[in-house]
């Protein structure tokens, strides 16, 4: 029971003056020191760290290893399906991964969780460098997905998302965008290691670069929650102020969580919706450079674009760099138009690239690729934990978020090996490219139908009476209306 002193009554004249002039005294709230503590909101060296994360595990083991498909596969005397059947088998290791890093990132702490992601890429990388076997090859890359590609994006967007209320999905864009960043740099420097001193340099550099950059900011600046710094996410208990014409989407301040969403229909639209995204990502990024170049098989030489190793690591590059601004658009589209219009976006994107790689002999066609590409690959990336967080809230955003990317990576996998059997079938990637399409599709169609079911999900918890959520997504207990207690006081 609340006491209030007579004479404040007498002074203020209402009660809702003595709660104001309370505060006054007291100075900022919370919430304020979310946004406005000092000149520097501290999320911002979450964003950073995950920036670089991303620039250098996550795009060297995602961006750069096409870069090494047709060198690895002639050195070693492989197949093309089997050298991609080692970068699905990474990634089949990261979807069980995903799924433990999920629950991991809500627990452990987030230093400890990307050091450890750090320096396994770099002592991955400088063991490719030593590969004379498949096998080797096989067992590098399932320590590369339980750790690398499991956590980079993983801490990078769930981190991210912890740390911001308003600008959620253009921080978590900005963050994820460094693998676009990353890409455009490591992209050209690997390729011309590989054409003049090898690939098996190559790959030591990348270990330095990995390390060197990625590291101390891991170390020194990670924090789970807000609230280990003593402060709220950025904007916690604002809204964002919304044009007419423009619609962001309702935020969830309602317990779903886990429980709730593994027996409902519409979450699983936004299962397969992703799945479909990742047999997208996993036939393009896998083949695209050599679709623009040849592929050395049993030493014959099979011409897919019969460009040079040189002008297709720039074209890669230039994906790359509209990675980067793709991102951040997303990110801005999801906040200022909402989940349907960057959908659709995303969608359309990864349909021109599908069609343009159709036509590697054409100087024009790749260009087109990387640009559309570049777009669509970010519905991999930036969607899942601004969908997640959108459509379902807070609760359980970790596991939430581990569990989409997981089946992500799986539609990755089939779409690295399907398209890899279907070039050693056909000596040719339209077949694949055609699968792309097909992929894309199915990814838009199931994607839009989520939003409304997540929607009649959130009401229905509402209206049964499900506790609400903070701004971290913990539940709060309902607080009950005490009586005010008017004694005399000073």
């Amino acid at each position: 029971m609340r006491a209030v002193p007579v004479r404040s009554i007498c002074y203020y004249g209402t009660l809702l003056d003595i709660e104001q002039d309370e505060a006054r005294l007291k100075g900022p709230t919370m919430t304020e020191q979310g946004t406005r503590q000092g000149r520097f909101f501290y999320g911002w060296w979450i964003v950073a760290g995950g920036f670089l994360i991303m620039a250098t595990c996550y795009t060297i083991f995602v961006n750069c290893i096409p870069l090494f498909q047709a060198h690895i596969v002639e050195d070693l005397g492989i197949t093309m399906g089997a050298f991609n059947t080692g970068v699905s088998l990474c990634t089949v290791v990261a979807i069980f991964a995903s799924l433990a890093f999920g629950a991991l990132v809500d627990k452990v702490s987030a230093r400890v969780l990307g050091g450890v992601t750090v320096i396994t890429t770099s002592v991955v990388l400088v063991l490719f460098s030593f590969i004379t076997e498949i096998w080797q090859l096989y067992a590098l890359c399932v320590v590369a997905g339980m750790v690398v590609v499991a956590g980079t994006r993983l801490l990078a967007s769930v981190l991210t998302a912890n740390w911001f209320t308003l600008k959620r999905g253009l921080a978590v864009s900005i963050a994820l965008s460094g693998s676009g960043f990353g890409g455009v740099l490591l992209s050209p420097l690997t390729s011309t290691i590989i054409v003049n001193w090898g690939w098996r340099p190559a790959f030591l550099v990348l270990a330095t670069i990995a390390a060197c950059a990625a590291l101390p900011i891991a170390l020194v600046a990670f924090r789970n929650r807000p609230a280990d710094k003593g402060l709220v996410p950025y904007g916690s208990g604002e809204t964002e102020k919304v044009r007419p014409d423009r619609s962001p989407d309702v935020p969830v301040t309602v317990s779903v969580g886990w429980k709730v969403l593994r027996t409902n229909s519409g979450f699983w639209l936004l299962i397969l919706g992703f799945v479909a995204m990742g047999i997208v990502n996993g036939a393009v990024i896998t083949n695209s450079v050599s679709n623009m170049t040849s592929v050395t098989l049993n030493g014959h030489e099979v011409v897919t674009g019969g460009h040079d190793a040189i002008w297709a690591g720039y074209v890669w590059s230039l994906y790359l760099g509209v990675v980067i601004v793709a991102k951040i658009a997303l990110g801005a589209i999801y906040d200022r138009f909402g989940l349907r219009f960057g959908t659709v976006v995303g969608t359309v994107a990864c349909a021109v690239a599908a069609v343009a790689l159709c036509f590697p002999q054409s100087d024009v066609a790749p260009l087109v690729a990387a640009v559309a590409f570049g777009f669509g690959t970010c519905m991999g990336t930036v969607s899942p934990p601004v969908m997640v967080v959108k459509e379902y809230g807070k609760k359980d955003l970790g596991l939430v978020t581990g569990i989409v990317t997981a089946f992500e990576l799986f539609g990755a996998a089939v779409g690295a090996v399907v398209s890899g059997v279907f070039f050693d079938a056909f000596l040719s990637f339209v077949p694949a490219w055609i699968m792309a399409l097909a992929a894309s599709l199915v990814m838009g169609v199931t994607l839009l139908a989520s939003v409304p079911a997540a929607r009649n999900l959130v009401d229905r918890r509402i209206a049964a009476g499900a506790p609400q959520l903070d701004a971290e997504g913990f539940e709060v207990a309902p607080v009950e209306n005490a009586p005010i207690e008017i004694v005399p006081g000073a």
